[in-house]
């Protein structure tokens, strides 16, 4: 895939690792005498500055690793460029390579970042803030800010649980104009492709499912309200919910979200990360707009 350089040798593949990412000691120790590639262990800001250089080199392929900001701030820099992105997932979750079908195992993922093609595919901002798997405004942005705090003493899945419970006990809503339209909610949430709403698959990327903005729009008004939605989903899936009228779902390619707010900044999840954008918030969905390595599968979005 490499251009050869002035030796006549294959140019090894710049590849930059998160060095906080959460399986970054894996992935370091499974790349770091491999003869294909340039290795680099920086933090989140030395990646955006290594990757920004790769570009005005014209490098013809990087490979990144780390979890989803770490990827949507890749994405953000390499989009609109000649740089293909290549990926090995080194995050907790990894959303955004689990929906383009990338492999988890880093050796796997690694051969294909070396071997394969690179497609375009989709992404989706809020504002100018590129996001490749899922943004939210509401509830979520304060159950990320209690269990990154839970997080200091346990682990993520615990840490997760409790501040779940404390969300719902501490219950909030906000009230929104979407589209001119007024809703009072705890939660607005935004999936880059369509979701599926059925136990067991709830929140993941639906199998043949329509391109564009999955927006789900929860709709109670007080902390017992929204304990029974939630069990509810748990037990049933959120498409009976939206059946009832309980919580709205709809694919589009733009919207609008204004929120009655004095704050001249509102806080937002993209991804699992926390940044202040102002408001109004304008989302919208971009057609295979990045060129990222992924398998040759029709599936993959």
């Amino acid at each position: 895939m490499n251009n050869d350089n002035n030796t006549g040798q294959p140019e090894k593949i710049l590849t930059f690792v998160n060095k906080h990412a959460g399986t970054a000691p894996e992935v370091i120790k499974m790349l770091a005498h491999h003869s294909a590639i340039s290795l680099h262990t920086l933090s989140a800001s030395e990646i955006e500055t290594a990757i920004k250089q790769a570009i005005a080199n014209k490098q013809k392929r990087i490979i990144v690793s780390g979890g989803d900001g770490t990827l949507a701030l890749a994405a953000g820099l390499t989009i609109g460029s000649q740089t293909e992105l290549a990926i090995i997932p080194g995050g907790t979750l990894n959303h955004f390579a689990k929906r383009l079908l990338i492999p988890t195992d880093i050796h796997a993922a690694l051969e294909l970042a070396i071997q394969g093609q690179a497609f375009s595919t989709h992404v989706a901002y809020v504002n100018d803030y590129l996001f490749l798997n899922t943004s939210s405004v509401g509830a979520y942005v304060t159950f990320v800010r209690t269990r990154e705090y839970l997080e200091r003493k346990m682990q993520y899945l615990l840490a997760s649980l409790l501040a779940g419970i404390r969300r719902l006990y501490h219950f909030r809503h906000a009230n929104i104009i979407l589209n001119q339209q007024k809703i009072k909610t705890p939660l607005l949430f935004v999936g880059v492709g369509e979701r599926d709403l059925q136990i067991p698959a709830m929140g993941q990327i639906k199998t043949g499912g329509r391109d564009g903005l999955h927006l789900i729009v929860v709709r109670c008004n007080n902390s017992w309200s929204a304990i029974k939605l939630a069990f509810s989903a748990m037990l049933m899936g959120v498409d009976p919910l939206s059946k009832a009228k309980m919580i709205e779902t709809t694919i589009l390619d733009e919207f609008n979200v204004t929120l009655h707010s004095r704050k001249k900044w509102l806080t937002v999840a993209v991804d699992g990360e926390l940044i202040k954008l102002k408001p109004p918030l304008q989302y919208r969905f971009q057609r295979d707009s990045l060129n990222v390595v992924i398998p040759a599968s029709d599936e993959a979005l």
